[in-house]
Order: structure tokens, then C-alpha cells, then sequence
């Protein structure tokens, strides 16, 4: 790769790493002002294309990290917060591309084409749904099969029990089992997970050390965030999938899950947990921020942003629908 493109590539790298500090917060239209001939307008069609994926990979990073940072309840405000932290990305891409050359750059965000629930309990407590004054340690995630594209347990390890919590995840076809519980009967410092296909009985067993008594495991990809543990994932399983949990109790922590579609603004019509043993709905609430078991909120789950590159030989523009999970 050349010095020059090396340099535009770091120049997105930087502009979005500056979004993602702050925020802690194919190809339908293509326009050429000329026909792409001479070696130097084949060097310029190449970096407009590092541009433009580079620009979608930024967006979809930066979309990832405001939809879980997301604290409202209306799609209107999550709209209009990733609109501001689009413009600031490309505000700040395109001085960068400004101090490598005479290019002009531009990313906007034209709309939101679909959308999705995520479902998160944001303190510590066991898995399982508050109902009234009782807690069903049984229960699904939610009523109808979804396609899931992110699932993440963060598990307090000093709270969770030397007993087994089991989480059954059925695919279109297949149905993986994982059993949770804290090693050494109890004891130990690592998260033990068995991993069982039901269809074939294959079984895997690891254990995932914790980092200050807690483990973050990604369910999807079956892996510890922190740990060299690993297991097979639900990505591995083709979708729309199926989650329940049994013995909710025995495992404490938090978690994040989100499922595309079926966002409401009213909680009536958004998606419902299932107490399994009586196949009673269990309506979610709506976040407030001081939520005692699982609450949802709305994610974008696919985006669409215009790409503008412009220099004083080429003058590009594009749109671009950007899935924010791996499908």
C-alpha cells in the first residue's frame, strides 16, 4: 500500500476514534465528472473506494456504540443523536481528508430503515424476570423467534451459584444448550460453561477466568471478552432463533440482548417475555433508568448514510445501507 493511502486510512481510523471518545459517551448512485483513464484518476478511483468502505465501516462502529448507549425511549431521539454524532464523525473525517489534500469528504445520515429492541438489565442482579412480588426463574426472552445480533451476559462471578443456570437457544433447525455456574462448586474464580447440541450430542466444556470477579461472555460468538475460553456460538446456528433461561436464579449479572424489530412506543406492542411454565406474557417496561429487572429500548438495526467525495478531478456521491449486526 502506498504512503498516501496508508495516510487516508489512518485519517479515518483517527476521525472515528475521536467520535468514540466523545460519544462515552450494492452501490446505488455513483457519479464520475470524468471518465477514469490515466494512472493517477485509477489512484484516485482506488482511494474514493477506501473511502467509501472505510466511511461505512466507521459508520456502522459508531452506530454499534450509540445504540448501547442509548438511554431513550423514542425512535425521534435516537434518530436525531446518531444524526449528531454522523455529522460529527464526518465533520471530523473531512478535515483530516482536507490536511492530506485538496479533497472534500462528506458522510450524512439519510434515514433509519429498520429498527430493533434491545433488551438490557443494567444492574446486578440474578436472570431471572421480576413478575409482581415473585421472580420466574424460567422464562423467554421473547415470544416470537428473532433474529438476535447481539448477546452479551456480564456475570457477576461472587454471586453466581455452584449450581447450573441453563439457557436453551434454538435455530431453524438445531438447538444449542449452555449450562452456567461458578467453578469449584461454588468457589472458584472462573465461569464454567458446558456447551451441548441437542441434535447431535456433541458436548464442550471451558472455563473463563474472571477479571475482578466478573466475566463478560458474548453468547453469539461464544467467547469471554478477557479469557482464552471459548465455545460454540448461536452465530453458528442459522436464525430466526429461540432463547429461554431455567434456573435464572443461580446466575447473577447483567445483560444485553438485542433483537431485530418489533420496537413500539407502546410497551403494549413491543415484544414480551414468556414465564415457560404457565406460557403467561410478561410485558417489558420501557427503560427508565432505575428499571429492577429487564427493561427495553430501541436500537437502530439497519441505516442509511450518503457518501460525498469530491476533488478537482472527481466529483463522487453514493448512498449506502449500513446493517449495524452481523446478519
Amino acid at each position: 500500500m502506498s504512503d498516501r493511502r496508508g495516510q487516508l486510512l489512518l485519517v479515518g481510523a483517527i476521525a472515528l476514534a475521536v467520535i468514540i471518545l466523545g460519544l462515552s459517551v450494492v452501490a446505488n448512485t455513483v457519479l464520475f465528472t470524468e471518465n477514469v483513464g490515466t494512472g493517477e484518476d485509477r489512484v484516485e478511483s482506488s482511494e474514493i473506494g477506501e473511502f467509501s468502505f472505510e466511511a461505512q465501516k466507521g459508520t456502522r462502529s459508531l452506530l454499534l456504540r450509540v445504540n448501547h448507549a442509548n438511554e431513550t425511549n423514542t425512535m425521534a431521539e435516537l434518530d436525531a443523536n446518531v444524526r449528531r454524532q454522523v455529522t460529527n464523525y464526518s465533520d471530523g473525517l473531512a478535515r483530516m481528508y482536507a490536511s492530506a489534500g485538496t479533497k472534500i469528504v462528506d458522510i450524512s445520515y439519510n434515514r433509519t430503515l429498520a429498527n430493533g429492541t434491545r433488551i438490557v438489565q443494567r444492574t446486578d442482579r440474578n436472570f431471572t424476570y421480576p413478575d409482581g412480588g415473585s421472580r420466574v426463574s424460567d422464562w423467554s426472552l421473547f415470544d416470537d423467534p428473532a433474529d438476535v445480533g447481539w448477546i452479551v451476559f456480564n456475570v457477576d462471578l461472587r454471586n453466581t451459584s455452584g449450581r447450573q443456570m441453563t439457557v436453551n437457544v434454538s435455530g431453524d433447525s438445531e438447538t444449542l444448550q449452555y449450562r452456567f455456574n461458578r467453578s469449584n462448586g461454588g468457589d472458584g474464580a472462573a465461569l464454567r460453561v458446558t456447551t451441548t447440541n441437542l441434535n447431535t450430542g456433541a458436548t464442550d466444556t471451558t472455563a473463563c477466568e474472571s477479571t475482578g470477579g466478573r466475566v463478560l461472555f458474548d453468547l453469539r460468538r461464544g467467547e469471554a471478552f478477557s479469557s482464552e475460553c471459548t465455545s460454540p456460538g448461536i452465530e453458528t446456528l442459522a436464525p430466526p432463533y429461540e432463547i429461554s433461561v431455567s434456573d435464572g436464579h443461580n446466575l447473577a449479572g447483567q445483560y444485553d440482548v438485542v433483537v431485530d424489530g418489533r420496537w413500539h412506543s407502546s410497551e403494549s406492542e413491543t415484544l414480551d417475555a414468556v414465564n415457560t411454565d404457565t406460557g403467561n406474557d410478561l410485558s417489558y417496561p420501557h427503560c427508565t433508568g432505575s428499571d429492577p429487572g429487564p427493561c427495553v429500548l430501541p436500537v437502530v438495526w439497519e441505516g442509511q448514510v450518503d457518501l460525498a467525495y469530491r476533488s478537482d478531478r472527481t466529483d463522487f456521491a453514493t448512498t449506502r445501507n449500513v446493517t449495524v449486526y452481523d446478519p
